[in-house]
């Protein structure tokens, strides 16, 4: 039996190829594992500008950024990278990966950038004020770094922001009162900071918020019952501050959907508002070390909340 020869056998592939439908016939055309392939677009200006973000972040032990090399970071293997629809990046998610050294205002010429995640690194220094003006960003998550300063106000003008993670750092200064005027925000997490001045009233506008999570800082001043503005919170932390004053006792229906307050570890006086008992959702609530004294209001008492810390 004769063999086919070289020329046969590519006209027998060709007419395989051609007999597949389309999108299996082409599907093994783009590999991002292998390199550049034929319909994915450079994009020289995003490549550059992640280059330069990594220029800034001078410990990288596991290498994740090693291969950021090229001007298609849409389709090499740019670790942590992805780019949704297109060849413009859009996610860059380089968490838990022991990255060291300092945030470079670079990272806000990515303009299309919908997601950055940091979060659990050695980052230090300051948070670019640069990233303001991440018009589609919706998730911007530093925790667990090292960075010092303050908060930029710029973040609160990023139209589409809708969670900031900033908590686990030795971030400083005051919490701007520019925030309240953030129309996307549901999830603001300051925690664990250093951050002093007074709780911004100007938070209660946040009709959107589900989570707000100030703990573990020096914040002073009384609880702003502006915050009852804050209608849709799940949970609500003020926990470990140098907070004075009651906790305001026209708190109670406003908050229709919160789940959990924690006040506890300030400097708190008065008696535990009766009205708390009015939260149709309530089920934990710490209002243990203050200087909070009296008894237990019994409408608190036969709600059988799941946490009650007195």
């Amino acid at each position: 039996m004769r063999r086919a020869g070289p020329l046969a056998a590519a006209l027998a592939l060709v007419v395989v190829a051609s007999s597949l439908p389309r999108a299996l016939a082409y599907a093994d055309q783009y590999d991002p594992y292998s390199g550049v392939t034929d319909h994915t677009a450079a994009n020289p200006a995003h490549a550059e500008a992640l280059r330069r973000v990594r220029a800034a972040l001078k410990t990288d032990p596991n290498r994740a950024m090693a291969r950021w090399e090229g001007d298609y970071p849409c389709a090499g293997p740019w670790t942590g990278v992805r780019c949704q629809r297109g060849n413009d990046v859009t996610h860059l998610d380089l968490s838990r990966r022991a990255i060291g050294g300092d945030l470079s205002a670079a990272l806000a010429d990515v303009h299309t950038l919908v997601e950055i995640d940091l979060s659990n690194n050695f980052i230090s220094g300051s948070v670019p004020p640069e990233l303001g003006n991440l018009t589609r960003l919706a998730t911007l998550n530093l925790a667990g770094n090292r960075l010092r300063g303050s908060i930029p106000t710029s973040l609160a003008s990023v139209p589409t922001l809708g969670r900031l993670g900033l908590q686990r750092n030795k971030l400083s200064g005051t919490i701007p009162p520019e925030f309240g005027a953030s129309p996307s925000l549901h999830a603001l997490d300051l925690s664990e900071n250093i951050l002093d001045g007074s709780i911004p009233p100007e938070l209660g506008n946040l009709t959107s918020l589900l989570d707000l999570s100030l703990a573990k800082n020096r914040l002073r001043g009384i609880i702003p019952p502006e915050l009852r503005g804050c209608v849709n919170l799940y949970r609500l932390s003020l926990n470990g501050n140098l907070l004075e004053g009651e906790v305001p006792s026209d708190w109670g229906g406003d908050f229709v959907k919160l789940r959990s307050l924690d006040v506890s570890r300030n400097f708190l006086i008065g008696d535990v508002p009766a009205a708390l008992a009015e939260m149709p959702a309530l089920e934990e609530l710490r209002v243990n070390h203050n200087q909070m004294f009296g008894v237990t209001p019994e409408a608190l008492v036969s709600k059988n909340l799941s946490v009650l810390v007195r």
